[in-house]
């Protein structure tokens, strides 16, 4: 297996793993052994963030990052960017109780995600549970999406930014173009990554203050 720029992120063969340290199954998928070390697939069908890196997307994320995850569902991906921050903690903040009900049950076995039942827009209300943020991942699916990832990224002075853009659940006046381009009235816009071929309408994009 050869190791992405993102740490503790494999490639084989057009494949992505994420190397794990407790060698288990997260929701079904699968994990190999090879070396002494375990490898959980990371399906590009199963998270927008897998299939960001599958057609190369490279964000500057460090093993020892405090990454804030807005809208981490039921923890499918919020457990992989546990696989890669072995020195972080993964601050996982989710609105509904149902997938938070399972976002609880990874974080027992990820033991550096902390699950928060909370509004992404409130972050004066969940920030007192953070000490501080290097990192905002978001992936929501509301009109206002960038608005509040902007919000977040400055009331955390969060250095870097990775947002999962969803063009379908933007405003109609709000085309992606407007959308990035007010992005970039607040930060470094580095990356932009068309990831329809997976999940359609969808843009990542990763940004640094």
């Amino acid at each position: 297996m050869r190791e992405t720029s993102i740490p503790n992120v494999f490639e084989e063969n057009g494949t992505i793993f994420t190397r794990c340290r407790d060698c288990k199954s997260i929701y079904g998928e699968v994990v190999l052994e090879r070396g002494g070390s375990c490898y959980r697939l990371f399906s590009p069908l199963r998270s927008k963030f897998a299939s960001s890196i599958r057609l190369g997307f490279k964000p500057d994320i460090k093993e020892e990052d405090h990454i804030l995850y807005l809208g981490a569902g039921a923890g499918t991906t919020a457990s992989h960017i546990s696989d890669s921050i072995t020195s972080g903690i993964l601050y996982a903040i989710e609105f509904s109780p149902v997938p938070f009900v399972k976002l609880l049950s990874v974080s027992e076995v990820k033991k550096n995600i902390f699950p928060i039942l909370q509004d992404a827009q409130k972050p004066r209300i969940f920030g007192i549970f953070i000490d501080r943020v290097d990192l905002v991942y978001q992936d929501i699916s509301q009109p206002n999406q960038v608005d509040i990832f902007i919000e977040n990224m400055n009331f955390f002075r969060a250095e870097r930014g990775i947002l999962m853009l969803k063009s379908f659940s933007l405003r109609s006046d709000h085309s992606p173009d407007n959308e990035i381009k007010k992005l970039r009235k607040h930060f470094r816009v580095n990356q932009i990554k068309d990831i329809s071929r997976f999940h359609r309408g969808h843009l990542s994009i990763f940004v640094s203050s």
